[in-house]
């Protein structure tokens, strides 16, 4: 399992852990959202 925060200059630090084939990513309110390794692939081919 890895975990680790996505944070920026401000205050908001979404954590982001990553386990198996799946990563989990909670805003700083505890709202989950879940992906898998091939969703979080899509997302990344298309902010490029």
């Amino acid at each position: 399992m890895k975990k680790f925060r996505l944070c920026s200059e401000g205050k908001c630090c979404p954590e982001a852990v990553v386990e198996k084939d799946t990563v989990i990513i909670t805003d700083d309110d505890g709202g989950q959202v879940t992906l898998t390794k091939e969703q979080v692939k899509i997302l990344w081919d298309n902010i490029k």
